[in-house]
């Protein structure tokens, strides 16, 4: 993780459960369903900088290929936009998803961009590219559904402090 953010000291791991209408508007979202393991806690990582201000967001992500799952790691600025994305692990014959030209085409999705995000390989794309797109398509859409929506305060909340 301090691949993507190596002026990290250190890094807080948050996990979130995902309730059940919240599961339903992720995976409509995304255009499928979350994989098992995935469906019932969404876990995250607040990246740290030596006086434990959080610098960044990580999240190591798992999708399925062809020949097995795909591993991957990518990280998110505090706008909540893609600022890395590494292959940690893999058993695909297609390299293509492997190499850096392509995993850079993430670079700058933000989590508002999410619902549209297509294989950035487009027509030529293939398992492996589709499955880490769907993977970071995902990913974005979760934190954005359990993280940043949470966060934000809702209007009763704003209405209540008047």
């Amino acid at each position: 993780m301090t691949r993507l953010f190596p002026e990290a000291k250190d890094y807080r791991t948050v996990t979130v459960p995902i309730p059940p209408d919240a599961l339903a508007r992720i995976e409509q979202r995304a255009g499928a369903a979350l994989l098992p393991g995935q469906r019932e806690q969404y876990q995250y990582f607040e990246m740290l900088d030596g006086d434990g201000k959080v610098i960044g967001h990580t999240q190591a992500m798992t999708q399925k290929g062809e020949f097995g799952a795909i591993e991957f790691v990518f990280g998110m600025d505090l706008q909540h936009r893609v600022n890395g994305l590494y292959i940690q692990r893999q058993r695909e014959r297609d390299k293509g998803f492997r190499e850096e030209a392509f995993l850079a085409k993430f670079h700058g999705i933000s989590v508002a961009n999410a619902d549209a995000l297509g294989d950035p390989a487009g027509d030529a794309g293939s398992i492996g590219t589709r499955a880490v797109t769907l993977g970071v398509r995902k990913a974005l859409i979760e934190f954005e559904e359990l993280v940043l929506k949470k966060a934000a305060p809702t209007k009763a909340a704003a209405d209540q402090k008047k």
